[in-house]
């Protein structure tokens, strides 16, 4: 998944290249003038999910789709990507670029909407959830938010319960195929110092 999302990423800069520099990131302002300073106090930062980046629109075998779902595509199934520099609209939205994904013919795609998924696989039909994939959280729209079912690995159900804050949330995990996530799978941790078996 890491060298997909690696490519994608690669992909991307090709098409806002020959932009020019800009030493702001974000609503970061970097000075290079100044040498860093060590400082050990305690920051508070809000994650903001504006990005003032403009993304492309990806396409998954000719169909528009969510450029999360590419993070659970197997990447050895893929058999070209092809770049598009034109802008796009696509329901209202303006897409800077185009990526377009086309899988080996010889694989069947098995998406699966994350709210189906909890459906299918757990227990917490009727319980307000959170998703996260290989650690990260997804924050969107579970119905609308699709992965390819073939390339899941794992899938954790968990809660997270606190009576104080009146919190009581159900927690799934997905850990796609990735390398990774498959030599992990096949350790073996014991309590103590840090040692791993491998099967």
């Amino acid at each position: 998944m890491k060298q997909l999302l690696v490519l994608a990423f690669a992909i991307w800069s090709t098409i806002t290249s020959g932009q020019t520099p800009s030493n702001k990131t974000g609503e970061l302002i970097m000075n290079s003038s100044k040498g860093l300073e060590r400082d050990t106090g305690l920051k508070v930062v809000y994650a903001s999910k504006e990005s003032p980046i403009h993304k492309p629109a990806y396409f998954l075998n000719g169909k528009f789709v969510s450029e999360t779902l590419i993070g659970t595509l197997n990447p050895n199934q893929i058999d070209s990507i092809n770049v598009v520099k034109d802008s796009i609209q696509v329901d209202n939205i303006r897409y800077y670029g185009q990526i377009h994904i086309k899988t080996k013919s010889s694989y069947s795609l098995k998406l699966i909407s994350l709210t189906d998924l909890k459906d299918k696989y757990t227990n917490l039909k009727d319980k307000a959830v959170i998703f996260m994939i290989d650690g990260t959280i997804i924050n969107a729209d579970y119905d609308r938010y699709m992965v390819d079912e073939n390339y899941l690995l794992t899938i954790i159900v968990d809660k997270i319960e606190n009576t104080k804050e009146k919190i009581d949330l159900g927690l799934i995990k997905l850990l796609t195929k990735s390398a990774e996530n498959i030599k992990k799978s096949k350790e073996f941790r014991l309590r103590g110092p840090e040692v791993a078996l491998t099967k």
